[in-house]
C-alpha cells in the first residue's frame, strides 16, 4: 500500500467515525478529493513546481515552512536514521569478527595443548583476556577420590549434592547468562561468591557431562539472560572434545 493509499484510507476511517460533525465531514470530504487527485495526477506537481513554494506545514518547533523544505527535513532526518543504523550494523559485524577470532584462535591452542592442565590454562587465560570475565572457573566431574583430592578445585565429585543446582542445565545441555542463584554462585566461586553481580555458565558435554565452566564479572550488566549463548556454547564445544581426547589419556 502506498502512502497515498494509506492517507486515504485514514481519511475515510475519520469520516465514518461517529459523533463528526457536519463542517468536519465536509471538510474531510474536500481532503479526500484532493488526495484523491493527487493520486491520480502525480505528475502535478512537476508540470506546476511554484506549488512547491507556495505550500506551507506546519513545524514542531511553530511558524510553517514551504512543502520543499518540509521535505528536505524529512529526508535529513531519514538519512540519519540510516546512518544511526548502518553504524549499529558495523558495530554487530566488527563484534561478530572479534569474536569468530576468538574462537579460531582458542581452537588452534586448544589442538596444540600437551594434556588436560594445558587445556584448562589456555581456556581460563582466553576468558579473562579476550571476554573480560573477571573470575573464569573450571569444575571438571570424576568419581575418582585420590584425583579429587590432590586437583585443588578442578575435578570435582560428579554425584555431589552441589550439583544438583545445576540438573537442569545439565539435562538439557544448556548455556545460562545472568544472575544465578546463591547456591550456583557459591559451588564455581567459593569466597568469591558475594562480589560477583553476573555469572554464565557453559556445560562441558561430550557423550557425557565432564564438568562446567563458569564466569563471572563484578558487573551486572556483563552477562545478562538476554545475551545471545550460540558463541559461548561453540566454545564449550571446542573445549569439551579437546578435555575428552586428554581425560582418556
Amino acid at each position: 500500500m502506498s502512502k497515498i493509499d494509506t492517507a486515504v484510507n485514514k481519511i475515510k476511517q475519520e469520516i465514518n467515525n461517529e459523533g463528526a460533525s457536519t463542517e468536519k465531514e465536509q471538510r474531510l470530504a474536500a481532503e479526500l478529493q484532493l488526495v484523491s487527485q493527487l493520486r491520480e495526477n502525480p505528475g502535478i506537481l512537476n508540470r506546476h513546481p511554484e506549488l512547491l513554494t507556495i505550500l506551507e506545514v506546519s513545524h514542531q518547533s511553530g511558524g510553517a515552512v514551504s512543502l520543499i523544505e518540509r521535505q528536505v527535513t524529512m529526508l535529513r532526518s531519514q538519512l540519519r536514521e540510516q546512518e544511526k543504523r548502518m553504524l549499529e550494523l558495523m558495530d554487530v559485524a566488527r563484534d561478530n569478527e572479534r569474536l569468530s577470532d576468538i574462537r579460531h584462535r582458542l581452537a588452534v591452542d586448544l589442538f596444540s595443548a600437551h594434556d588436560t592442565d594445558d587445556v584448562i590454562s589456555t581456556v581460563l587465560d582466553t576468558f579473562k583476556t579476550e571476554l573480560s570475565a573477571d573470575h573464569a572457573v573450571v569444575k571438571l566431574f570424576s568419581n575418582d577420590k585420590e584425583l579429587i583430592e590432590q586437583s585443588a578445585g578442578l575435578f570435582v565429585d560428579g554425584a555431589a549434592e552441589a550439583l544438583m543446582a545445576f540438573k537442569t542445565m545439565l539435562q538439557h545441555k544448556n548455556t545460562i547468562c545472568g544472575r544465578s542463584t546463591a547456591e550456583q554462585k557459591e559451588y564455581l566461586f567459593a569466597e568469591k561468591a558475594e562480589e560477583i553481580k553476573s555469572v554464565a555458565v557453559i556445560p562441558l558435554v561430550s557423550g557425557a557431562n565432564l564438568g562446567l565452566i563458569g564466569l563471572g564479572s563484578n558487573d551486572i550488566k556483563r552477562f545478562n539472560s538476554s545475551m545471545g549463548t550460540e558463541f559461548l556454547s561453540q566454545i564449550g564445544e571446542l573445549v569439551s572434545a579437546s578435555l575428552a581426547v586428554h581425560l582418556e589419556q
